[in-house]
């Protein structure tokens, strides 16, 4: 077993480690650490290296330490299991489940293949976006978030400051323009530090769940910001909701965002990989 973990003083980030590397010697399972540096070319090579001869790799981390590990295991055959430990969690909140049931997911058999998104080179497990979220990781980068509820009310102070830009590309063949205001690709439910965006996405669909909100001023993007954090955004005339496989991005210089990372700037490609990795699923009840 391989174990990646994001070094923290946190209290519960610890007892969990404690937890998880005693439950292996009581099993005796033989595992192997690495302890996450920040660096995510290096880190992602290396752990590509020591997951090769392993049949489970465990994430003890939020969702950055998630999006590490994906990157480092595609196209590989180990099974991926995660213990949240982050800020924002947001693809573990999606499943709505216990510390002790992502604890007992680790050592279960309970295996599910599901599908893992593309945008140009990385690959991601949850939302990729561009827009107002990538402008808000990209704010926080100075300030990161300390909490689920702080990364909420960082979205809402960074509303009064962004300047949307004009976005073209093609979603599922078709053409359009327009002023952008959030355009993301989800795989999963939730982003932002626990906004519900995409209800309806499922992990083994075959497809992103994608959702374009145009810009209409400083009043219209409180208003749709609202709705989004009330979950009544699929009333919203305003918004274009699709399911699709790919997607064009031809504006140049948007920062992109990935499962709450920035990954780049545009143009970007989206592309969806039907049931391309193994995850240890929790048992909700």
């Amino acid at each position: 077993m391989l174990i990646i973990i994001k070094p923290s003083t946190q209290k519960k980030h610890k007892k969990n480690c404690t937890w998880l590397l005693e439950q292996c010697q009581k099993r005796q399972i033989s595992y192997t650490v690495f302890y996450t540096t920040g660096h995510f070319t290096n880190d992602c090579q290396k752990i590509t290296v020591l997951a090769q001869s392993q049949k489970r790799v465990v994430v003890l981390g939020g969702d950055g330490s998630l999006h590490l590990a994906v990157n480092a295991l595609m196209g590989l055959s180990c099974s991926l299991a995660l213990l949240p430990q982050g800020t924002g969690n947001d693809f573990a909140r999606g499943f709505g489940c216990s510390n002790s049931a992502w604890r007992n997911a680790i050592f279960s058999e309970h295996q599910v293949k599901i599908d893992i998104g593309q945008i140009n080179s990385r690959y991601f497990i949850n939302i990729a976006g561009v827009g107002f979220d990538a402008h808000v990781v990209q704010a926080l980068q100075t300030k990161p978030a300390l909490s689920a509820l702080s990364y909420s009310l960082a979205g809402f102070k960074c509303l009064f400051v962004y300047q949307p830009s004009r976005l073209a590309g093609s979603f599922a063949g078709q053409q359009c323009e327009y002023g952008n205001l959030i355009t993301v690709f989800a795989n999963h439910h939730y982003f932002g530090g626990g906004l519900m965006i995409a209800p309806k996405a499922q992990l083994n669909s075959g497809y992103l769940e994608c959702y374009r909100v145009p810009t209409r001023g400083l009043l219209g993007n409180l208003y749709s910001f609202v709705r989004l954090l009330l979950r009544k955004h699929h009333g919203m005339k305003e918004l274009n909701y699709q399911r699709l496989e790919i997607a064009y991005i031809n504006t140049p210089d948007l920062p992109i965002e990935a499962d709450g990372e920035l990954v780049g700037v545009t143009p970007a490609l989206v592309t969806i990989h039907p049931l391309a990795l193994r995850f240890c699923m929790p048992n909700a009840k």
